[in-house]
Parts: C-alpha cells; sequence; structure tokens
C-alpha cells in the first residue's frame, strides 16, 4: 500500500512537472530564435533595403526588401519557426532574383534584430505593418503574401483582412493546436496552449487565388494538414501541389517539381 501511495505520488509529480514544462516553456518549443545586435550588418550581392517599422505597442520590426530594376510584382514572405533574416534572407534574395520580384521579408518578435513581447495577436498583426508597406509600393493586385511552415499563420492572418493578388502556403499547418495534440497527446494542449495561431479557421475568409504546396513525407507538419487547409479554402481558384517523397525543409531540392510549381505561380 505504501509502495502504491509513493508510485502515485511520484507520478502526480511528474505529471505537474510536465505540463508545467510545457505551459512556461512552450515559447522556446514554437519559434527557434536567435537574437543579432542591432548593429549587424547583412550582406547580400543583390540591391537590398533594410527596414526598421514600428508596431502600436512599441515593438521594433525588421525587415529587408530586396529590390529589382522592373518589378513585376512583390513577394510578402512569411518564414519558418526556425532561423532569422541572415539565413532567410538568402532565399528572399533567390526568389526575387528568379523572378524578377521585389521580396520583403521580415523577423518576427524575438528573432533576430526584431523586438517586443510575444502575445498572439501582438505578433499575427505586425504583419499588417509589412503589408502597408508593399502597399506604397505596388497595387494589392500585385501583392503575393507567401507563408512558409510557421509563417502560414502570418500569411492567412495578413490575407483574410485584405485583398493581396494570391496567396501561397508551402508546408503550413492548420493550426497550433493540432500540431500540439500530435505532439503530446498526452497533454490537454487545448487548456495549456498561449498561442492559438489557426489557419484553418483563418482560410474560410479567403476567396483570393491560393496556391497549397505540401511535401508527401512531410515528418513536421503530416501532408494531411495542406489537403485540409486546400479542402476548406473558398477560393473559386485554388490549387493542390504535392511534392512526392518531400520533407518538410527539402522541398526546393525536388527542383523540377518545386521550382516548377513556382514558376507556375509567380510566371
Amino acid at each position: 500500500m505504501r509502495l502504491l501511495k509513493r508510485f502515485l505520488k511520484i507520478s502526480v509529480v511528474l505529471i505537474i512537472s510536465v505540463v508545467g514544462m510545457f505551459y512556461f516553456f512552450q515559447e522556446k518549443l514554437i519559434f527557434h530564435s536567435t537574437e543579432i545586435p542591432r548593429d549587424y550588418v547583412y550582406q547580400f550581392e543583390s540591391n537590398f533595403e533594410e527596414l526598421f517599422l514600428t508596431s502600436k505597442d512599441g515593438a521594433v520590426l525588421n525587415g529587408l526588401h530586396f529590390k529589382q530594376k522592373n518589378p513585376k510584382a512583390v513577394i510578402l514572405y512569411c518564414h519558418g519557426n526556425a532561423g532569422g533574416l541572415d539565413d532567410w534572407g538568402n532565399w528572399a534574395q533567390e526568389l526575387s532574383n528568379r523572378y524578377e520580384y521585389d521580396v520583403v521579408i521580415w523577423d518576427y518578435r524575438g528573432y533576430g534584430k526584431s523586438t517586443g513581447k510575444r502575445r498572439q495577436k501582438l505578433m499575427l498583426d505586425d504583419g499588417f505593418l509589412f503589408y502597408d508597406y508593399c502597399k506604397e509600393y505596388f497595387p494589392e493586385d500585385k501583392i503575393t503574401v507567401f507563408g512558409r511552415s510557421l509563417g502560414g499563420f502570418f500569411a492567412t492572418h495578413i490575407t483574410k483582412d485584405t485583398n493581396p493578388g494570391k496567396l501561397i502556403l508551402e508546408s503550413a499547418p492548420t493550426s497550433l493546436l493540432n500540431i500540439a495534440k500530435k505532439e503530446y497527446p498526452f497533454l490537454p494542449s487545448k487548456r495549456l496552449l498561449k498561442f492559438r495561431f489557426q489557419s484553418d479557421e483563418n482560410i474560410l475568409k479567403i476567396d483570393v487565388p491560393t496556391h497549397i504546396i505540401h511535401g508527401t513525407s512531410d515528418e513536421l507538419i503530416p501532408f494531411d494538414h495542406g489537403k485540409e487547409l486546400y479542402r476548406l479554402s473558398i477560393a473559386k481558384n485554388k490549387k493542390f501541389y504535392s511534392v512526392e517523397g518531400g520533407y518538410h525543409n527539402n522541398l526546393n531540392s525536388f527542383e523540377e517539381v518545386y521550382f516548377g510549381v513556382l514558376d507556375e505561380i509567380l510566371r
């Protein structure tokens, strides 16, 4: 009997510890961010401008604007949960040069040089700062909002309240809650999760042309998430592109298929 009581006590302590760790450290699980000094100098071969935009609560968001001499349009790119502009800037530069688009990309709060408290609405609404910035240079029908992985939440949040030319989602989840349930099935994620990012709800309000790309072997965001977003989309002009055998972080290694898809969408 004593042994049973001791076992139960230990079990309760372990459960409370795991739940507490998930609740208090979930930011580190969701946002794999690193900070860089404000005076860090970005170095890219292409023409670009560094941006510092200030939100209503005083947070300063750092971005980059890659510029073409005669751009066809502009891509507002929402990057994934790991790395910052010192890394993602290389991909933005490649997109810009390959398709002759301007590309605007920014770091979320706590990434790179960007500052500010991480609160769901504040973080998501930061995207409107950069969308409005794009509108200073291009009409809305020349803006493509492109969200990859975690960035899909930002992309759908922006698009549901604006009217860009098109939306692209790559390896995007339906909701953070669904991911948490998959990764931590033993936890009451619905009660613990502080960040309720949810593209499955946003996409019900988006009727601009929508393009969804997903790898069939995605180990982080299952292929079914992309298919579900496509099913839920109310856009009259929508298309789903599967990359056979593609994982979460290697779609661009399937050059013929992946860039063939982007060629179709952006050219």
